[in-house]
């Protein structure tokens, strides 16, 4: 080859491998075969063609061209790779290191599982849709935000220059006064200590004096403290005992027999008082002998007079003539024509005289002075804990109690009966008081055991409440309402002191 041939193809391998790092450097490639878009600026922040797009940190295209538009603001478009999508979320920002050429970084949004963004369109868009890029801070910025807080920070200390001599002063007051109050403390604290010493001293000696004096007075009354526990001793001893046999005559079956043989005499007592009662009636009401017992009637109701006026103090009233103040005669006339001399007595209509309706009034008077019967039904609730009380079953009821009271109007009076009759039957047997017209208290023999009771009741509302059982005390209380005079509603707690309470409720009816 000549040499002529030689230097033509050394200068057509020079322009090839120009042409090569033209096209590499000036990714001329990117640019004529990728696509182009277009991206809103503030400012181009010395950014120029030909510069580097990073997406995500790869490079994906270059800069290809930066125009100024009307209102002083930048509209760079970029030539994208075409094998590059852009999600339309991106951020694009130009970074402007100290050294080198700004380049164009893309950031593209947080990729969501499963969800695929929407992508930029491969087109440049009219300014107002093109996304808009973010210039980041240059040491301009940097400088002129410092140069602001140098601007704060010096107004800041000519504020304290200011201030300077007024805080001083108020500093070297506060420090004088605070120096004057230690001062002034320490001479209090000196006179207080001073003072407590004396005080500590005299109470030392008085504390001595008054030990002297308690050991005297002991030394003294020794024999009678002596004397006084020995009694004390034998005090709670002779309690004791007493306790002991209450418990054995509580415990006594026997003597629950006897309560249960009582109320059975009360029972057929009253009874027998019922039939007394019926008998005479019908006796006055026959027609052949109403005339005959018409004395005998009178007799009868003057004799109820005087028992009612021997029961007296029992709460009966009594009015005999000749004997009580203000009383009337007695009037010996019958509504029932004499009968003819020699003759039957007159047919009779059927109707009561006025000596059997008298003498049935003051026989009831008689019975309700005498004694008082109470029937209760009540009904328990569900147990609710395990091991109830031993003093009343298991189950819901029902369960009816009886008991009797003997001069229910006095003011002492005597409780007999028993409790949940046919299961499980305990007895009472207890003494009541009369506090007032209202309140009772009493004590006894209360569900077989040794116990207390009081009870309450003004007009529609009452209370009763009962502590029993000497070993383990339970406490019933119970309040009542009135339905007529004698039959009330009652509903209470059996036990509320133990966590095996129950709630009952019932009726409680009276008579006569």
């Amino acid at each position: 080859m000549s040499r002529q041939a030689q230097v033509g193809a050394f200068a057509i391998l020079a322009l090839l491998l120009l042409f090569a790092v033209f096209y590499v450097v000036t990714d001329f490639g990117t640019r004529h075969t990728g696509y182009r878009i277009g991206v809103h600026f503030e400012s181009a922040a010395g950014l120029h063609s030909g510069a580097l797009v990073y997406f995500s940190g790869v490079t994906v295209g270059s800069v290809d061209s930066i125009t100024l538009l009307p209102d002083n603001t930048v509209d760079v478009i970029l030539a994208v790779n075409r094998d590059v999508d852009i999600p339309s979320d991106s951020k694009f920002l130009i970074q402007a290191p100290l050294t080198g050429d700004p380049n164009l970084i893309i950031l593209p949004p947080r990729p969501q599982a499963g969800v695929r963004p929407p992508m930029l369109a491969r087109e440049v868009l009219p300014v107002a849709e093109q996304p808009q890029g973010i210039n980041t801070a240059t040491i301009a910025d940097l400088l002129q935000q410092g140069q602001g807080e140098i601007v704060k920070f010096d107004a800041m200390l000519s504020e304290l220059q200011r201030r300077e001599p007024k805080l001083l002063d108020t500093l070297q007051s506060t420090l004088t006064n605070a120096n004057e109050l230690t001062i002034s403390m320490r001479s209090s604290l000196t006179a207080l200590s001073s003072e407590l010493q004396s005080s500590l001293a005299q109470a030392s000696s008085n504390l001595v004096a008054l030990t002297g004096t308690l050991n005297d007075t002991v030394q003294l009354n020794s024999p009678r403290i002596s004397d006084m526990l020995t009694q004390f001793q034998q005090t709670a001893h002779a309690l004791n005992t007493s306790m002991a046999v209450l418990e054995s005559i509580a415990k006594d079956p026997n003597l629950r027999a006897n309560v249960l043989a009582t109320t059975q005499n009360i029972a057929d007592t009253t009874k027998n008082i019922a039939d007394i009662t019926r008998d005479l009636r019908q006796v006055t009401g026959d027609p052949q002998t109403q005339a005959q017992l018409k004395n005998t009637v009178a007799n009868l109701d003057a004799t109820m007079q005087r028992a009612d006026s021997l029961l007296g103090a029992l709460g009966g009233k009594s009015s005999v003539y000749g004997v009580d103040a203000n009383a009337t005669p007695y009037p010996l006339g019958s509504s029932a024509p004499a009968p003819p001399a020699g003759g039957n007595a007159p047919p009779s209509s059927g109707t009561p005289t006025v000596q059997s309706l008298h003498l049935q009034s003051r026989l009831a008077a008689i019975a309700s002075n005498l004694i008082q019967i109470q029937l209760r039904i009540s009904r328990l609730s569900p147990e609710a804990v395990c091991c109830p009380s031993s003093l009343f079953k298991q189950n819901e009821g029902p369960q009816g109690d009886l008991n009797a009271v003997l001069l229910p109007k006095s003011e002492n009076s005597l409780l007999v009966g028993a409790n949940d009759i046919g299961s499980d039957t305990t007895a009472n047997l207890a003494w009541l008081h009369s506090v007032g017209s209202d309140f009772r208290v009493g004590g006894g023999v209360l569900y077989s055991q040794l116990g207390l009771l009081g009870q309450y009741n003004a007009g529609v509302f009452g209370l009763d409440t009962k502590i029993y059982d000497l070993e383990r005390p339970e406490i019933d209380l119970y309040g009542n309402v009135h339905l007529t005079k004698n039959l009330y509603l009652f509903y209470g707690e059996r036990g509320l002191n133990h966590v095996e309470h129950r709630f009952t409720y019932g009726l409680q009816t009276q008579f006569p």
